[in-house]
């Protein structure tokens, strides 16, 4: 609380060296509004109750995961057409041999052909890398390939396509930068076009085409998650902050979770809710309003971790024109 009050006295400052008299007439015009102390505050016995059952549930699941680590995985099924209020018939998608977890998961079909590009961790290693298989027949993978490694942490490989060719935003937070790579030979062999942001920790950037200009959604790293909105004439143009900027502020309803897609003519976007946890559920919101100049989006449904049992959070929504995946987080 200390340094997020320091944060708002900071951006007040800056707001008043670039805007001047201009920002504080509009402060003034501002109505004033009367403040109510709210009559239900809980009492020590309520506030007491809580910490116990909080404390209870800690140890509970200390007692009962002991030895066990959380271990993100990757779960497909056909595209019938089911939205994210059904979400049945999910089938896991094995673990390379070497690899420990699989997140992130996006889709993209060539030529009739699927594949499925996630971040990998091996075991024992700290850091993702991005990987691809190409989906078979009856449930079956062709062998998985390593298609980006750094030294750095990398994440979250949003593919798409942009002039006819096929591009990728991976997330590079732990160097703060984002980059804008370009497949030379899908999904196997790519190359760096250029770096979009350099000197910030972004994650989760989303890119959409929309009505002739090309947006950015992208997220500043904990703890003060701001989802940002940028537009740009070009996929690898220069990105103009969008006036609607932030477009979430909230640990609910923040962080990409996959990529915008239209359904029966209407837009949406998948967020985290980060509430409970990282990467606790997903939030489907509507976008009803996307110009240079305007934006607006309302909820439009929610994804909890429970599609799978053992279940404790699931953060990635993505679906092509065969298949929808989606990945989750328990304890093995």
């Amino acid at each position: 609380p200390l340094a997020a009050a320091i944060r708002t006295l900071a951006q007040l400052c800056l707001d008043v060296r670039d805007q001047g008299r201009g920002f504080e007439e509009r402060l003034l015009a501002l109505p004033e509004e009367s403040i109510d102390a709210p009559a239900d505050y809980p009492s020590s016995f309520a506030s007491g109750c809580f910490a116990v059952e909080k404390l209870a549930r800690s140890a509970y699941l200390r007692s009962t995961k002991r030895g066990k680590l959380p271990k993100w995985f990757v779960a497909l099924r056909p595209n019938k057409g089911a939205s994210w209020t059904d979400l049945t018939a999910f089938t896991e998608v094995p673990l390379p041999p070497g690899t420990s977890e699989m997140a992130d998961p996006f889709l993209w079909e060539v030529d009739g052909r699927t594949y499925l590009l996630f971040e990998e961790m091996l075991a024992g290693t700290p850091r993702g890398r991005l990987a691809a298989m190409e989906v078979l027949d009856q449930g079956t993978y062709s062998e998985k390939k390593v298609i980006l490694e750094k030294d750095y942490h990398l994440s979250y490989p949003c593919v798409f396509m942009a002039n006819g060719e096929l591009f990728m935003l991976p997330e590079t937070a732990e160097a703060q930068r984002v980059d804008l790579y370009r497949f030379t030979r899908f999904p196997w062999e790519v190359e760096l076009v250029t770096t979009l942001v350099e000197g910030m920790a972004l994650v989760g950037t989303t890119p959409i085409e929309w009505r002739g200009h090309w947006y950015f959604f992208t997220t500043t790293s904990q703890p003060f998650m701001e989802t940002l909105l940028f537009w740009s004439d070009r996929v690898d143009g220069r990105w103009n902050l969008h006036p609607a900027s932030p477009v979430s502020v909230s640990v609910r309803n923040c962080r990409g979770a996959g990529h915008l897609f239209c359904r029966d003519g209407r837009l949406y976007r998948v967020t985290q809710d980060c509430s409970v946890c990282y990467g606790y559920a997903m939030q489907v919101n509507e976008v009803t309003r996307l110009t240079p100049t305007e934006f607006a989006e309302s909820p439009g449904g929610y994804i909890p971790p429970q599609w799978s049992p053992g279940l404790i959070g699931t953060h990635t929504w993505n679906e092509s024109a065969k298949y929808q995946v989606i990945d989750g987080i328990r304890y093995q």
